[in-house]
């Protein structure tokens, strides 16, 4: 088996997700996330796209009755 690459993963924004070096956990991390995050919805829109609500009781493996 080999191991898991993400090398190969799609990146959104300028690629800063997954950077481990940045410090995701104070304040002022979570302040990058954030407005990264709404950058990223602001292009998605944009181009196009279309944000869809769901009921928050909807479950993709709930029990066919």
């Amino acid at each position: 088996m080999s191991e898991f690459d993400e090398s190969n993963l799609e990146q959104s924004g300028n690629g800063n997700w997954g950077n481990d070096s940045e410090d995701t956990h104070s304040v002022a991390g979570r302040a990058r996330v954030r407005a990264q995050l709404q950058a990223d919805i602001e292009a998605f829109l944009q181009q196009g796209g279309k944000i869809q609500q769901v009921d928050n009781a909807f479950r993709a493996n709930s029990p066919e009755r």
